[in-house]
C-alpha cells in the first residue's frame, strides 16, 4: 500500500529529479519518473492493495481525480491564453523556453495528459463472488484499470507541470525580464 518508507523514497526521488531536471535543463528526469510512477502504480493496482475499498469508493475517487484534472485544464489553458495573447509576454516566454531548452511539446504535455483520464470508457463495475450467496462484489480488472489511469496520469501531469514551471522560472531569473 502507499505507506511507509517506500513513499518517502518515491517522494524524495521525485523532488531530486525535479530539481535536477530544472538545474541541468534536461527532460530525461521526466522520463525516469514516468517509468517509476508507471511501475509503482502497476504494482499497486496489480497487487492485493484493495482491502477496505469498494467499487463505489474507487469510482468516486476516479470522479474526484477527473474533476481536479478538469480544473487544471481550465487553469493551464487560461495561463497559456494570457501568455500567448500579449506579444511581449509571448516573446519573453518563448525566450525563457529556449533558454531552458524546453520544447513546446513539453509545455503542452500537461494539458494533453490531463485530458486522457477524462475520456469516457465504459467499465464493468463488479461481479458477485458467489451468485448463490450474494456475497460482496469483487473489484473488476476494468475498475482497477480505470483507477490506474487516473492515479498514473494525475501524478504524471503534476510532475510534468512542476518540471516545466521550475525550468521556465529558472530561465526567467537568468533572463531577468519577467
Amino acid at each position: 500500500m502507499y505507506k511507509g518508507l517506500w513513499c518517502v523514497i518515491l517522494y524524495s526521488l521525485a523532488l531530486v529529479m525535479l530539481l535536477s531536471g530544472a538545474y541541468w535543463h534536461v527532460n530525461c528526469t521526466v522520463y525516469v519518473m514516468a517509468g517509476l510512477f508507471f511501475g509503482w502504480d502497476i504494482w499497486f493496482v496489480g497487487g492485493e492493495h484493495f482491502e477496505g475499498r469498494t467499487t463505489t469508493k474507487i469510482l468516486s475517487h476516479c470522479r474526484d481525480a477527473e474533476t481536479l484534472m478538469s480544473y487544471f485544464i481550465g487553469f493551464y489553458a487560461a495561463v497559456l491564453a494570457v501568455v500567448f495573447t500579449d506579444t511581449g509576454k509571448t516573446t519573453t516566454f518563448l525566450k525563457a523556453c529556449h533558454q531552458a531548452h524546453l520544447s513546446m511539446c513539453f509545455v503542452g504535455a500537461p494539458l494533453v495528459l490531463a485530458a486522457i483520464p477524462m475520456l469516457f470508457i465504459p467499465v464493468e463495475f463488479g461481479k458477485k463472488k458467489d451468485e448463490a450467496a450474494h456475497q460482496k462484489e469483487d473489484i473488476t480488472r476494468s475498475v482497477k484499470a480505470l483507477m490506474f489511469v487516473n492515479i498514473y496520469f494525475e501524478k504524471l501531469v503534476v510532475f510534468t507541470f512542476v518540471h516545466d514551471l521550475l525550468r521556465i522560472s529558472m530561465a526567467l531569473v537568468k533572463l531577468s525580464e519577467w
